[in-house]
């Protein structure tokens, strides 16, 4: 009679073998999706430089940029016919007596020109007295295509 239950118990070890076994795979399986899924976005996310999500994220970056002082980084931001006429010197000036402290891209979008967004621009204006008053205001910039991604098309240019 015990040979007859040591079936029984090696019949049911194997279920759970097979169970984890099907578990196992169902998880590769899982990460080769996501892995799949990952490699797909990285092959196309070149061929979406002209999209409203891409200039959203390379307006905010700009800002950014400018807000932590790298005035090299966001002038490398500006199109080329601006760094033509403007030397990084110039264009860390640009901003006078105004010190931004917040930029945040509220809306973007594209025309037939290119984009336009909407920064919610948060400053201050330094000189004696005004240095407390923060400012918010929104603004609207335009930006433009130039080999094959985003630029920041200055005011002082007309829109």
């Amino acid at each position: 009679m015990e040979t007859g239950r040591v079936p029984v118990a090696l019949a049911s070890s194997e279920i759970g073998s097979k169970r984890s076994r099907k578990g196992m795979l169902a998880a590769v399986a899982g990460l080769a999706l996501l892995a799949l899924g990952f490699a797909w976005y990285e092959a196309i996310w070149p061929l979406n430089q002209q999209s409203a999500k891409a200039l959203d994220r390379r307006a905010q970056h700009f800002w950014d940029m400018r807000l932590a002082g790298d005035s090299m980084g966001a002038y490398a931001y500006m199109t080329e016919a601006y760094r033509r006429r403007v030397d990084p010197a110039g264009f860390a000036r640009s901003g006078g007596i105004v010190v931004w402290t917040k930029a945040t891209v509220k809306d973007v979008g594209l025309d037939d020109k290119g984009g336009l967004v909407d920064l919610e621009i948060t400053y201050k204006i330094a000189k004696p007295g005004l240095t407390d008053l923060e400012t918010k205001n929104v603004v609207r910039e335009r930006w433009v295509q130039e080999n094959g991604g985003w630029y920041r098309w200055p005011p002082d240019m007309g829109a």
